[in-house]
């Protein structure tokens, strides 16, 4: 899907669609685009794709939620190629946990498309297994800071360092 991915180009989204239904004719078009046949609510899962052999799900929310990430776990169920589709958020604090949750998405395994106000859908994420990059120098300086400590000082759950 990656290789018909839109670029973001130009100024910062001002406003997302607001309603679910809103985002099913972009998404639908974007899969049509590509080859898919398309079609709304099937066996529950909100956007069902088919291309040949190939079956791919779409769930739609407003925003991220428990309840996006878990319909789209549970749709994983029936393939391996499952999106969650959600609007292109605006500002910086929610430009951050969008990609918070995007990387959240990938270590689940789903893909993530995101639709703009002006309905341009994008590829933020394709579906696939995660692969952590592993941080030597965070787990040495974790290892090292653990050993200095005498005793256990603090009390889990507060902030800062002793």
């Amino acid at each position: 899907m990656s290789n018909r991915t839109q670029k973001k180009i130009g100024a910062v989204e001002k406003e997302a669609p607001r309603s679910e239904v809103s985002l099913y004719a972009p998404i639908k078009d974007f899969l049509e685009g590509m080859g898919f046949e398309v079609k709304a609510e099937v066996s529950g899962a909100d956007v069902v794709a088919v291309r040949g052999e190939a079956l791919l799900v779409v769930e739609l929310k407003t925003r991220f939620s428990l309840t996006l990430l878990q319909q789209g776990v549970e749709r994983q169920k029936l393939t391996d190629v499952v999106y969650v589709a959600v609007p292109l958020p605006s500002g910086r604090a929610a430009g951050k946990a969008f990609r918070e949750n995007v990387g959240l998405c990938r270590r689940l395994g789903l893909g993530v498309l995101s639709v703009s106000a002006r309905d341009q859908v994008v590829v933020e994420a394709d579906p696939g297994p995660y692969q952590p990059r592993p941080q030597p120098k965070r787990r040495d300086a974790m290892l090292k800071e653990f050993q200095r400590r005498r005793g256990d000082p603090n009390t889990g759950g507060t902030r800062g360092k002793i």
